[in-house]
């Protein structure tokens, strides 16, 4: 072969291997650079505020200083701060690397008073340190948004990939790509040993032709990833590829198949030893149900002393006008579709109350008392269910539960959308979402079940403690206007 081919092979070669060096460590050079930055600017504020030169105060700060460093990589490293693979997402969202200052601070901090040596060390010092460490933070993450951001770096950390399957699968893989292409992944062409049966090119990229070519663009053109975009029974063709390429330095990744592309922004898990994919998380568990709990209960707790006095004139008011009990208590579906009995303050008349919700109630409905009109229209009614949520039965905020039999337009409302049952997945609330965006009241047509399960629906999967004290507050605004549909 001609002396000056080789070369030229050799040099491109050897260009795209210094591209790929550029961006497969530029997370690694980003740590090593937030630990110079964590240690300058210890040594700046130390400098500054003129602290102690001893060496035995150096060595108190120096040890002070590693302790922080360890415990913010661990938690780098630990929540995919420097992982190139989530690299890009985690610098347009630096929330992360504000948790590690937290999380590394913090266990400064434990230790600091833990050994009772909080007197060894200088307050001015410990918070000008972690404000200054945090500006460099944001503002090398604005920066590298910015420079990452750029076209010419754009195409410097560009993975250079190949697709195997030229097929559907292949160009339905093709297609999630471009379509999430913040990614910087470059797909140069497809492979398939099927030719003569595929047309030339898709959406632009070429089909180069069979899939013994890996090998020889691993090595000329830089190739880094390889996604294999077979059908997932033809074991044994994938196996002897993936054996065949596995000599090489490269990412090679399995696509899923088309099941599985429909389901592709669902997260992987490990379980019993086999990664699964999680088709549906249970909303608000573990942790999250733990702050929920603890932020109903503060909330309840502090409005039943406060609210104790009304709630007791409102009992009197309601014996004295009727004869029946003051609560009228009802069973509705809870968490998980079971039963839970919801106590409200009786606003009808004893013999007219309704405690299968055959009859929904209407404006000027002559089942309600007077009291109970009052009650109604500003929600006090709903002031007994403070209780349903001590008892754990129900949240401050979540979807309103509904009696067993509601119908809307003569129908149930779980055959009016076909999602319904859904709402369960989390505890019933007192107010929310749907509430506090005009859809209460009477649900007499399939647009407003409709629009009430949309909005529940979307607070499920949206939930968040700032979502919970949104919707308080909307709520509390909404008592002092007037609710054309609260009666």
């Amino acid at each position: 072969m001609n002396t000056g081919i080789i070369e030229a092979r050799h040099e491109k070669r050897q260009s795209a291997h210094r591209g790929n060096a550029i961006h497969l460590y530029f997370h690694l050079y980003l740590y090593f650079l937030d630990m110079a930055a964590l240690i300058v600017s210890s040594l700046v504020v130390y400098v500054l505020l003129d602290i102690s030169s001893s060496p035995e105060t150096w060595l108190r700060y120096g040890l002070a200083v590693t302790l922080t460093m360890l415990a913010y990589s661990v938690f780098g490293f630990a929540n995919g701060l420097y992982d190139w693979h989530r690299f890009h997402q985690q610098i347009k969202q630096p929330y992360v690397a504000f948790g590690g200052i937290i999380f590394g601070f913090g266990a400064l901090i434990l230790v600091i008073f833990a050994f009772k040596i909080t007197a060894d060390y200088s307050r001015l010092w410990l918070g000008f340190w972690l404000l200054t460490f945090a500006g460099y933070i944001l503002i090398s993450r604005v920066v590298l948004v910015w420079h990452l951001s750029s076209p010419a770096s754009r195409n410097v950390r560009r993975r250079q990939a190949i697709i195997l399957g030229a097929g559907e699968n292949g160009r339905e893989v093709l297609d999630h790509l471009i379509r999430f292409d913040d990614q910087d992944i470059r797909v140069i062409g497809f492979l398939d040993d099927r030719m003569t049966r595929l047309s030339d090119s898709y959406r632009g990229v070429p089909v180069l032709g069979a899939t013994p070519l890996a090998e020889s663009l691993i090595c000329e053109q830089g190739i880094d990833l390889i996604i294999m975009a077979l059908p997932w029974t033809a074991h044994e063709r994938i196996d002897g590829l993936l054996q065949k390429l596995s000599s090489w330095a490269v990412d090679i990744y399995m696509a899923p198949d088309k099941l599985g592309l429909r389901y592709a922004d669902r997260p992987v898990l490990r379980v019993g030893g086999m990664h699964v994919l999680s088709l549906k998380d249970r909303p608000i568990s573990d942790w999250n149900a733990v702050v929920k709990r603890i932020e109903d209960l503060c909330l309840v707790i502090p409005a039943l002393v406060l609210l104790s006095p009304l709630m007791v004139i409102v009992a009197l008011a309601i014996r004295i006008e009727s004869r029946g009990p003051v609560l009228f208590v009802q069973d509705r579906y809870g968490f998980n579709n079971n039963l839970i009995k919801v106590y409200k303050f009786r606003s009808m008349y004893t013999e007219m109350t309704d405690h299968h919700c055959e009859r929904q109630t209407v404006k000027n409905d002559p089942r309600v008392t007077r009291v109970g009109r009052f009650i109604r229209y500003t929600s006090i009614d709903e002031l007994p269910q403070l209780f349903n949520v001590i008892q754990g039965s129900m949240s401050v905020v979540g979807p309103r539960p509904h009696a067993k039999g509601t119908k809307s337009e003569g129908r149930l409302l779980e055959d009016v959308v076909s999602e319904y049952a859904s709402r369960h997945r989390v505890k019933p609330g007192i107010t929310g979402w749907a509430q506090c965006n005009g859809w209460r009241g009477e649900t007499d047509t399939c647009e407003k079940i409709v629009k009430r399960v949309e909005h529940d629906l979307f607070y499920i999967e949206n939930w968040s403690v700032f979502l919970d004290i949104l919707i308080i507050v909307k709520t509390l605004l909404l008592l002092f206007k007037k609710q054309e549909n609260a009666y």
